[in-house]
């Protein structure tokens, strides 16, 4: 997903939160000064401290806000037309003012205004609506100035395809590039933009977001696989159910079910989820660790005169960026790596070997304890790393890698992760693919709160 779209969908939590307790404040207002409205004939009110209702109009936002994510109204993947969001919504807040109106029928309270409640149930669903509506004119702002837009390309061809791209023409959000097919491709409007083979070239000239595939290919399999490499979302038609994939979802336009397959499992709401965990696990460890960046910089100045951070270029995602961590070896260490690549002890692209010369006497205790990586922190922060998640590797040990090793670049690097918990560099180069793509695959929450819980055992240890 684009992040202005997760943005203006996240916008959706507050400002319904923020609804139902200025609901709850006109309505108030109202009830405290019946000149106001007096051609309803109200009494003279007996209302609780302002206070107090504040108080329970804060409790009422929580209520309808978590009745509505039970209900999936926040789903970051999935969006309802605007009819069918207010059938939804009126019917959930209805169930919330139900929930209330029990409660004080259990426990006997009598001077909660039913006035109250009755007018601030329609003013919430007013203001949830208005609030969406301006979100939804912005987020159609956008598209039309052709801002956000995900770009689509078509891979196939026949009816179907026709069916389809026409359909897929009148949705908004969407801009259908062209299609790849190595037939005539005159059955259709879409811009014939090259043959299967092509599909790498269309894609990074194009700029493609998403592939849809509606018909069936024998190189299947290599498509997916590249879609999933490069962070291009995979749609295909379910006749090719025989693939079986993990992270398929299925989706209907106009009564054609569509399976879209995903990298990893970190997507839509996970992806929200994983980057707030980084950003306060980040911005505490940077807190609550200042003064041990204090008292290493000063080991390291001690001990072999030089710079005290160290960066160098890694790859995440398929993006490079400079890592940095705590220096540990002498300043010239990259150009004698060359004269040590002869005692590589590790299979695969990556360097490792026994008592490295270039680590200075600190260095080995920063690495023994693995503070030298404390550093990475402010790449968490910074969103180039996240705190858990498969080593970050030189680009030109990438440029080594095998096409099925690639999979581990679907997601973001991390500072630890399950492979540097189940072996760290004893496991061979292989074994520590498996376990990355088994987390890109697997993730959860609680997967993450474990490797992190888990890597201070590893740490304690002395592994």
């Amino acid at each position: 997903m684009k992040k202005a779209e997760i943005i203006l969908r996240l916008l959706r939590i507050p400002f319904d939160f923020l609804s139902v307790i200025l609901a709850f404040g006109l309505a108030y207002y109202f009830r405290a000064h019946p000149e106001l409205i007096s051609y309803v004939g109200l009494e003279e009110p007996f209302l609780l401290p302002v206070i107090d209702y504040l108080w329970f109009s804060i409790q009422a936002a929580i209520l309808v806000v978590g009745i509505f994510a039970w209900e999936r109204m926040y789903s970051l993947k999935k969006s309802y037309r605007f009819r069918k969001e207010l059938r939804r919504m009126l019917t959930l807040t209805g169930a919330a003012y139900t929930v209330i109106i029990l409660y004080f029928f259990l426990v006997g309270v009598h001077f909660f205004s039913r006035f109250i409640l009755g007018v601030s149930f329609v003013l919430a669903i007013s203001f949830m609506l208005f609030f969406r509506l301006i979100l939804r004119l912005i987020q159609h702002a956008c598209w039309r100035r052709k801002i956000g837009l995900r770009r689509v390309l078509f891979i196939g061809e026949g009816a179907l395809l026709k069916q389809l791209s026409e359909i897929w023409k009148e949705a908004l959000g969407f801009q259908l590039v062209g299609k790849l097919t190595d037939g005539n491709g005159s059955d259709d409007s879409l811009k014939l933009l090259g043959k299967y083979d092509d599909l790498e070239k269309v894609v990074k000239q194009y700029e493609i977001d998403e592939v849809v595939q509606v018909s069936h290919i024998k190189n299947s399999a290599a498509i997916v696989e590249f879609c999933q490499l490069n962070h291009v979302e995979y749609r295909f038609i379910p006749d090719m159910l025989e693939v079986q994939r993990t992270n398929t979802e299925i989706d209907f336009v106009h009564e054609i079910p569509i399976i879209t397959l995903r990298s990893s499992a970190i997507d839509g709401w996970a992806k929200v989820v994983k980057r707030v965990m980084d950003i306060l696990g980040s911005s505490i460890g940077l807190l609550l660790l200042s003064p041990v960046f204090l008292v290493i910089a000063l080991g390291i100045k001690l001990d072999n005169p030089g710079p005290v951070f160290y960066k160098s270029k890694r790859v995440s995602r398929n993006k490079e960026f400079y890592m940095w961590k705590f220096r540990s070896m002498v300043v010239n260490a990259d150009k004698l790596k060359q004269e040590l690549l002869a005692q590589n002890r590790r299979e695969g692209p990556l360097f490792k070997i026994e008592n490295d010369p270039r680590v200075t006497r600190f260095g080995r205790f920063l690495r023994k304890t693995t503070m030298d990586e404390l550093p990475q922190l402010w790449n968490v922060l910074k969103g180039e790393l996240s705190l858990v998640g498969p080593r970050a590797h030189l680009p030109e040990e990438i440029a080594q890698y095998e096409r099925h090793h690639r999979k581990v670049l679907a997601i973001k690097a991390g500072v630890t992760g399950l492979a540097q918990i189940s072996g760290r560099s004893k496991l061979d180069f292989e074994q520590e693919v498996k376990l990355d793509v088994y987390y890109a695959e697997n993730w959860s929450f609680w997967m993450d709160l474990k490797i992190l819980i888990q890597t201070f055992g590893v740490l304690l240890d002395g592994e």
